[in-house]
């Protein structure tokens, strides 16, 4: 604890087993949290409680087996050791089942007892990852009734979507397999059913100790790709939402963080695991750069994090995942690793009133996801592997281009897209797996367009409606001015780009199938030998471009750059201007403080770049790296600067504008 302090660090995290303090029924032991907290407030540092309900004691079990998962076979689920709960419990009971729910709400109501008038604690971590395994018990069965009831009303719609014949809701059981239609009720019953659970816990707490954060996060990568999560709905019930992140590369970590960002909807977000040596289990397997782990702090600050947490201080020394994760080595002793967090925690300090006060721009791009497209690749494809997810794989190399466009942009739900409409700031919206037609998604899609947004959809947009059939006409509006004509397989079609603008770009690279469009009322922009592959449509404001093809999937800056500039040609037609531009396939994001412009830099190649940074023509002053308080060279109207980055490395920049900057550059800048 006196070390950590000593580095800079704020909080420690500890995890408050309920079979840890309740061994057996009626008796609880404190001792060890007491003493945690005890020190923590003698060394001036503050506590988050992770709430490990999923936990129970064993004399539970004993009592309650009742109360144990289900499997998909109809066996009970008994409780285990695993990796990272060595102290067994694991996966925990079914908290649809009233008896588990109870027993649960007195362990976490007497935590809050014990510990809310604690100066150590400061928040409460209610739901560790969002644990949760599949259940088909008696509970879970009847909760997925009732969110069956709540989507169609009567049991003749639900036979009419799925194409069955009940006679009542009591006969319809949670799908292990199917088609479409019944698999997605199934996966949006178990996010509708995770936000609830969240919201228990949250109330349950909320109750004891209204003083204190209460707060959650998500497993160890992009929580996008999980069909049964919405982290949306998972951040709605709570005070803030947060991640950890094990990714294995900047690219992959980047939109981890970026997801947990637009997901928390304006609350605090934390990255709340990190490793802090090697990446996972296994003697071995990665040892982390003291780099890497700096582009992890840099780029969540790039998105708005409130709070970084490393897992862990020192390297775990029991378990399957020892000896591992830990800044230290196994004695505690400093490594360059943590001589690289008291560097960080020092640059924090030296300017917290910059950081205090920074603003991020409010973004005028967006990119769209649509988590039935998640669940229709889990259905259709099963488990995620190389080049099988092809909508995943377009949505995830768009957010790669645009990260290194320079754009700041949101990924945004079409779930909230189709209930509260593209947020008013947005010009370009891209769309790359709309595959589904959600009730009033196209209807606010059109109406944002016509008011003057630029939307570049497809392929493959609304091919099936809202009850997962597939549409007689596709795209099934009429306003993108393209029918789709039929479908054209090829390994690695190259899209000929014609457009007034684009044909400096000649040639873009696709993926995998060509729908031939009819064009009815369209420009052509791109073909494919005889095929039109993307088109585009002015009407009144705006543009719709249709695109026929996967073009995000092979997106790479070295060896297919060529999506990078489709986007600066999006963004052209949009109005949109960027604060500041990068080279060399790096990542960049800015924000406003003090009078300048602060710049989050990334270079998340395994290899040493040489970046130019280019801010807007009006733009001059001192640039300084805030981490060496070194000045990097003066900033001149529109002329750019180079710079050097190590592979997986970060710079936090800041440009002091010149005479602090006037009220039109500090207006554009935030």
């Amino acid at each position: 604890m006196k070390l950590i302090k000593e580095h800079g660090l704020e909080l420690v995290r500890t995890w408050l087993y309920w079979r840890r303090v309740n061994p057996s029924e009626g008796v609880w032991i404190w001792d060890e949290y007491d003493q945690i907290l005890d020190l923590a407030q003698k060394e001036e540092l503050k506590v988050l409680i992770q709430l490990m309900c999923d936990s129970p004691p064993d004399w539970f079990e004993r009592r309650y087996p009742e109360a144990r998962y289900l499997d998909a076979e109809g066996r009970q689920v008994e409780f285990y050791a695993m990796a990272a709960q060595s102290v067994g419990g694991a996966p925990g009971p079914c908290f649809h089942n009233p008896t588990a729910r109870s027993h649960a709400e007195g362990f976490m109501k007497r935590v809050a007892e014990r510990y809310r008038e604690h100066q150590a604690l400061y928040a409460y971590d209610l739901w560790n990852e969002i644990w949760m395994r599949e259940c088909f018990c008696g509970y879970t069965q009847e909760q997925f009734r009732e969110f069956l009831r709540q989507k169609y009303g009567g049991i003749e719609t639900l036979n009419q979507a799925w194409q069955r014949s009940y006679r009542d809701f009591s006969e319809v059981t949670l799908p292990k397999c199917g088609v479409y239609a019944d698999m997605i009720d199934r996966y949006e019953f178990e996010q509708w059913s995770r936000r609830e659970l969240m919201r228990w816990r949250y109330e349950t707490v909320r109750a004891v100790d209204d003083r204190h954060p209460l707060v959650s996060h998500f497993i160890g990568a992009c929580s996008l790709m999980y069909p049964e999560q919405d982290p949306w709905l998972l951040a709605e019930p709570i005070d803030g939402w947060g991640t950890s992140s094990y990714d294995q590369t900047l690219h992959d970590a980047a939109l981890t963080l970026h997801t947990t960002a637009c997901a928390a909807s304006g609350k605090p977000w934390w990255l709340s695991e990190q490793t802090g040596g090697r990446t996972w289990s296994n003697v071995g397997e990665k040892l982390r750069t003291d780099e890497f782990l700096r582009s992890f702090l840099v780029m969540a600050m790039g998105v708005g994090a409130e709070a970084a947490i490393y897992w862990q201080w020192r390297p775990e020394i029991f378990g399957q995942e020892s000896p591992h994760f830990g800044l230290t080595g196994l004695n505690g002793e400093p490594t360059s690793r943590t001589e690289m967090v008291k560097k960080f925690t020092d640059m924090l300090k030296r300017h917290a009133s910059l950081f205090e006060g920074m603003i991020f721009p409010e973004a005028q791009v967006g990119l769209l996801w649509e988590p039935r497209t998640i669940m229709y690749e889990k259905i259709s494809k099963g488990d995620r592997a190389p080049g099988r997810w092809l909508w995943w794989e377009n949505f995830v190399g768009w957010h790669r281009a645009l990260m290194e466009s320079g754009h700041q942009f949101d990924i945004l739900n079409a779930r909230e897209v189709a209930t509260r409409g593209v947020p008013p700031a947005l010009r370009l919206l891209i769309a790359p797996m709309q595959i589904f037609e959600r009730r009033g998604l196209s209807e606010k899609l059109e109406g944002w367009v016509h008011a003057g947004g630029v939307l570049v959809a497809g392929p493959w947009y609304g091919m099936y409606d809202e009850h997962a059939y597939a549409n007689r006409k596709v795209p099934p509006v009429e306003w993108f001015g393209v029918q789709q004509h039929e479908l054209y397989y090829m390994q690695q079609p190259m899209v000929e780009l014609i457009g007034e603008g684009l044909r400096p770009h000649r040639l873009l690279p696709a993926t995998h199938f060509i729908e031939a469009l009819q064009v009815t009322d369209a420009e052509v922009i791109g073909i494919i030998d005889a095929n039109v592959a993307i088109t585009g449509k002015r009407f009144r404001q705006g543009k719709a471009v249709y695109l026929g093809t996967f073009v995000g999937n092979r997106y790479d800056h070295k060896t297919s750059p060529q999506l990078g500039g489709f986007i600066e040609w999006a963004a052209q037609q949009a109005g949109v201007a960027t604060l500041v531009r990068v080279s060399s396939g790096c990542f960049v994001r800015a924000a406003k403080g003090d009078g300048g412009i602060l710049v989050f830099l990334t270079n998340p190649t395994t290899e040493a770049a040489i970046p130019w940074l280019t801010f807007l023509p009006d733009m001059e002053g001192t640039l300084t790296d805030l981490l060496t308080n070194e000045t990097v060279g003066k900033i001149e109207r529109g002329k750019s600067i180079c710079l050097s980055l190590a592979a997986e490395d970060s710079k936090i920049l800041y440009l002091k504008l010149a005479g602090g900057g006037d009220e039109e550059t500090k207006t554009r800048a935030c």
